[in-house]
Order: C-alpha cells, then sequence, then structure tokens
C-alpha cells in the first residue's frame, strides 16, 4: 500500500484511492465540492514527487508548473507526499457589502472586489470558492457578471450542518474580509454554441442562483431563441426572485418563467406540483433535439432530471450541469501548515 504525507503524518491510501478521499477517510481538513475535477476547490501540492498526469490536466499550466494538482483527481501509484496552498495563495481578497434574506431559508450575499485588478474572469454560472476569515472554504455558484455590475452575488441556503452557511447567516457582517477563488464549471451560457437554440433551465432551491446569472447573461448578449425557466420549491416561501423573473417575462417576449410548488398556492401564474411534473407537461417534443438544458440543485435532482431530459431528446452534450457533492464543510484554517 503507498503512503500519504499530509501535515507531518502519514495515512495509508487504499487501492485505486484518491488524496481527497484518503484525508477525509483519515478526519484531515480539506475543502472540497465537486469531487469531479470541476470545482477546483480541493487544489493541492505535490512535495518532492509529481502528482499523477490525469489530476494536473484539469488546472491551468501555471499551476501545474508549481507542483499543484486537483486531490480528488490524484490517485497515486507510489508514495507521495502533499501540502493545502495558504488561505491568500491564488485568491482575491473580498469584502462584505451585503447579506440579505430574500426568503426564510435563502440568503443574497453581495461581494466587493477591493482591488478590481485582481479579479478573475468568469461566466454567470460558474462556481467559485470562498473562504472566510475562520479559514473554512466552500463553492458557490455565481448569480450575476462582474463585468456589468461591479460585484459579486451569490445565494446561500440555510443547511442544517452548513458550517460556513451558519457563519454567514449567524456571524457575518458587512465589511468583513474574505478570500475567494475561482473560477471554474460548465454551467454557464456560450453564445457560440447556444445562440440561436432554445433554452431549458430548471432548479431548485438555491439552484436558481446560476441558473438567474445565465438567464440575464443569454438575454444581455440577445439570445433570441425560446428561454424557459422552471424554479421549484415546497411552498411559496421556498421560492424568491419571482417578481424580478416575471418582469423579465414581460421585457423579453421570448423569455418564459414556471415557478412551481408542490403545495398548491392558490395564485395565479403558479404551477402546482413538482418540478419535474410541471416541465413534463410544458415540453415541446420538436424542440428538444435543439434544446440545450441547465440543470442545478441538489445532485439526485440534477442526475434524475439529466437523465429525463436526456430519454425525452435533450442531446447529453447539451446538457450542462455542475452539481456538487452533499458533505459538512469541514475547515482548511490549517492549510497554510
Amino acid at each position: 500500500m503507498s503512503q500519504l504525507k499530509f501535515k507531518d503524518k502519514s495515512f495509508t491510501l487504499n487501492q485505486y484511492e484518491t488524496v481527497l478521499d484518503c484525508l477525509l477517510r483519515n478526519g484531515q481538513a480539506i475543502p472540497y465540492a465537486c469531487k469531479a475535477g470541476m470545482c477546483q476547490a480541493c487544489l493541492i501540492r505535490a512535495v518532492d514527487c509529481e502528482a499523477t498526469e490525469e489530476s494536473r490536466k484539469w488546472i491551468k499550466p501555471a499551476l501545474q508548473a508549481q507542483g499543484y494538482t486537483l486531490a480528488c483527481q490524484w490517485v497515486p501509484e507510489s508514495d507521495v507526499a502533499a501540502v493545502l496552498p495558504g488561505v491568500e495563495d491564488f485568491s482575491v481578497t473580498v469584502r462584505i457589502r451585503l447579506l440579505e434574506l430574500i426568503n426564510p431559508q435563502v440568503l443574497r450575499l453581495i461581494l466587493d472586489i477591493p482591488d478590481p485588478s485582481k479579479m478573475f474572469a468568469y461566466r454567470p454560472g460558474q462556481y467559485l470558492t470562498l473562504i472566510n476569515p475562520a479559514g473554512i472554504a466552500r463553492s458557490y455558484s455565481i448569480a450575476n457578471d462582474y463585468e456589468q455590475d461591479g460585484w459579486v452575488e451569490l445565494h446561500i441556503s440555510a443547511t442544517l450542518h452548513g458550517v460556513f452557511s451558519h457563519w454567514l447567516f449567524q456571524e457575518a457582517r458587512a465589511g468583513d474580509q474574505l478570500h475567494m477563488r475561482g473560477a471554474a464549471g460548465d454551467c454557464f451560457y456560450a453564445s457560440k454554441d447556444a445562440a440561436g437554440q432554445p433554452l431549458l433551465l430548471a432548479g431548485v432551491g438555491t439552484g436558481l442562483a446560476p441558473l438567474y446569472g445565465i438567464v440575464r447573461d443569454a438575454l444581455r448578449q440577445g439570445h433570441t431563441a425560446p428561454i424557459a425557466l422552471f424554479h421549484g420549491g415546497r411552498t411559496l416561501d421556498h421560492l424568491y426572485y419571482v417578481d424580478t423573473l416575471q418582469a423579465l417575462t414581460r421585457q423579453f417576449s421570448n423569455f418564459r418563467y414556471f415557478p412551481c410548488t408542490i403545495e398548491d398556492s392558490g395564485t395565479t401564474g403558479f404551477h402546482t406540483g413538482t418540478l419535474e411534473q410541471v416541465l413534463e407537461a410544458q415540453l415541446d417534443s420538436r424542440l428538444l433535439s435543439q434544446t440545450h438544458a441547465y440543470l442545478c440543485g441538489a445532485p439526485d435532482f440534477v442526475h434524475g432530471m439529466r437523465k429525463r431530459l436526456f430519454l425525452k431528446g435533450v442531446r447529453a452534450p447539451n446538457i450542462h450541469c455542475d452539481p456538487f457533492t452533499e458533505r459538512t464543510v469541514i475547515d482548511s484554517a490549517e492549510t497554510a501548515s
């Protein structure tokens, strides 16, 4: 069995086990989100050894040259050693401008960038990784375009065991400084591929955040084909941005918004049933082979809906989703050691 050295400790790697899984199995603090190489939250540096080509290919050549790789993709074939980057490495300093409840369970977080020259490029709908003053890291989807707005907008759900979300809801204040890394993910509008094609967007909970960003991005770039956005929740209280999205339907004739609640809201314009039920009732099978679909939310919803749409006729390359792996957020305060 190969050995993994990390923070002056040594751990035995199981056969075909990734560095990330080994560290988590042994209770070590390392940030991660998707475990699929997309979010890049688990960036790690090989020490006096070389990571596998498969684990390095996901990151920029400049980082590869410094020994960095992704822990979730690194399956060592011999003894290795690794360290995490320091909190300030490859990150942008940000400050909280606004913390605002937009429904009882969702917090709108607005971040300012004190030094805009340090800001990285991204497309609305991608992920970034946020690191709070205690060193706790979490990846979130981006709901807006920094180049257009001059700030970064995130939507945070009040999860039961989320250490980071608990800090934001209970302790964070306007003016607090954080660090931000990014961006990654394939769930964004690419005009060169999707222009002139119907867009179908579906999400539950704060899965609306990237979809909202993608819709605005597509409309801003002059997308003229039909755009349909489905957002689901158990009750009306679980939805948000309803007025804003309804206003977009009045402003753009090609945009349709379908708010879905499992419990009957008794409100005109709302659809009763699960998001899956409402969406399937609205599908136009004649358009599906050309449709680009964007799916966001809990992993079970994303994987299930991806399969449904594929079986209905949406081409696999046209289904865009970056589902997170659900887990308890862990502390990375000691990453510099």
